[in-house]
């Protein structure tokens, strides 16, 4: 019996530390599951927290160009024939109807998209960008050899792969509860991609500028006027101030003439509104005054001219050549409906005078040794053999023109940029086709040095036409297939010093590209 009653508690006791046991581990398993979940909890609330602070968008895009430039000759030499037995560097200049085949070009752009907002209102933007091109050395310079079907020295290839930081600011509200609200902006400031070269990328305006007036990179500040409750319609005005800088030259692989400003003093006002139209239809009329002061003349080749402690050409001994006002207005309406089955239509028109205060002042490309002369002819423009001249005094001697010194334009340019994007209604996916044209006249400038387009159409002297055709594969992955050709009926653009002249070449380009936004 004694046996039977300990044996039984023996079994008793282990029972009950067996459940005890499994007790206890089902209670470690719920506090751990508890645990997970509230640091869970606090992981999604920390990141929410920091996600409404800061928040990261990334854009990736590919794209191939297969191009071509075909110049008919310069001045009174168009349309004779190609004197390629000339002994100077002027003479071929002036006889140089030639085409060349560019090979198929690659390339890879992405973005970092940076934005984020205290409780105070306060946002902060920025992005940094990195660019890739297999362009190596067949770059399309002005007043190059390239024209001649010979390559650029090798100091000016290889070096395509590029990272910068293209914008920073913070935004900082005033008064957002009385009649006039004011945002102040300082920093790296959002001055390209602007009016309406978006449209075509499918995205919104980037920039506070029309491109028509200035599409290049700027560091200073912004006051911008909410008029909106006052007047009764969306109204803003803008007022900048600034200097001008360029981007790494390697990020616009397909030219060579982009950083030819540097330090200019940027100050405009523009003011924009939204007109009143039936069915509610979106839309921006624009009205502004922008002027780049103290512009000089920066190399973009390298090479003797461009370090000789005696040239203008050198960063050193540069001189102000002046100012350029830029004024204009452009009218612009999105998504205009044609009829539930016949789709949208997006359109614009932009119009733009440039008009020149030259000071005097000039700059010399075609002397290593002339600080001030510029209707000197300079000890480089040589009269032997051309082939004998190798490298960077090959590029340099080509300068021998009025096209390459001189003061700041001396008359008024004008411009136009006009054009449409229609969209399909018969897809999920909105097939687009569109249409862009724009006219520079001889004396045409903007500063358009930080332009988005690779080709800088708007600089152009002469006429442009883009057509192309955009499909969305996914809600954020769009393909693009567009042609695009150059007239330039003028010398210099994209120059805002020399002589321009009259000109026959054309550059045609056939580009696929695809984008993706994250």
């Amino acid at each position: 019996m004694k046996k039977t009653t300990l044996s039984l508690l023996a079994i008793a006791l282990l029972s009950s530390s067996s459940l005890l046991a499994a007790s206890t581990d089902d209670k470690i398993k719920q506090l751990e599951a508890d645990n997970e979940e509230m640091w869970s909890v606090i992981e999604k609330v920390e990141t929410k927290a920091f996600t409404d602070k800061l928040n990261m968008s990334f854009e990736l895009r590919g794209r191939m160009d297969k191009f071509s430039y075909d110049n008919n000759g310069i001045g009174k030499n168009i349309g004779k024939p190609f004197d390629n037995t000339a002994k100077s560097y002027k003479q071929r200049e002036m006889n140089f109807p030639q085409e060349k085949q560019y090979d198929p070009q690659y390339s890879v752009r992405g973005l970092i998209n940076m934005n984020a907002k205290t409780d105070e209102g306060v946002k902060f933007t920025g992005r940094i960008r990195f660019d890739h091109s297999s362009q190596g050395d067949q770059r399309l310079c002005i007043l190059s050899p390239q024209h001649l079907g010979a390559e650029l020295p090798a100091s000016s290839s290889n070096k395509f792969t590029t990272f910068d930081v293209d914008r920073a600011f913070v935004d900082v509200p005033f008064m957002h509860d009385g009649v006039v609200p004011l945002t102040l902006t300082g920093g790296i400031l959002p001055t390209t991609g602007g009016m309406s070269s978006n449209i075509i990328e499918n995205t919104p305006r980037r920039s506070v500028f029309p491109t028509i007036m200035f599409d290049s990179n700027v560091y200073g500040g912004i006051a911008t006027a909410n008029l909106s409750n006052l007047l009764g319609i969306d109204t803003y005005v803008r007022a900048i101030v600034g200097k001008g800088y360029t981007l790494n030259d390697n990020m616009f692989y397909y030219q060579c003439n982009r950083e030819n400003i540097q330090n200019n003093d940027v100050a405009g006002i523009f003011a924009e509104l939204k007109i009143p139209l039936p069915a509610n239809i979106d839309n921006t009329f624009w009205i502004g005054y922008n002027n780049n002061a103290n512009i000089k003349a920066t190399p973009f080749l390298g090479g003797a001219h461009a370090e000789n402690k005696y040239s203008n050409t050198n960063i050193k001994y540069q001189q102000d050549l002046g100012s350029i006002a830029n004024y204009g207005a452009g009218w612009e309406l999105r998504a205009v409906p044609l009829g539930e089955s016949v789709g949208t239509l997006d359109l614009f028109a932009h119009y733009s005078v440039s008009d020149p205060s030259a000071n005097g002042n000039c700059v010399n490309y075609t002397a290593t040794d002339n600080s001030g002369d510029c209707n000197g002819v300079g000890k480089l423009a040589v009269t032997k053999d051309p082939s004998t001249i190798s490298g960077n005094s090959k590029a340099v001697a080509y300068y021998d023109s009025e096209m390459a010194r001189g003061g700041l334009l001396k008359n008024t340019g004008q411009a136009v940029y006009t054009g449409f994007k229609y969209t399909a209604p018969w897809d999920s996916y909105s097939t687009k086709f569109g249409y862009e044209f724009n006219y520079g006249s001889k004396y045409w400038w903007s500063a358009t040095q930080g332009s988005e387009d690779i080709f800088n159409k708007i600089a152009t002297r002469g006429n442009a036409h883009e057509v192309y055709v955009s499909q969305n594969i996914a809600k954020n992955v769009y393909v693009r297939v567009g042609y695009l050709e150059i007239d330039e009926k003028f010398t210099g653009s994209g120059w805002h010093f020399g002589k321009p002249d009259d000109k026959d070449a054309h550059q045609k380009n056939l580009y696929a590209l695809f984008n993706a936004y994250f």
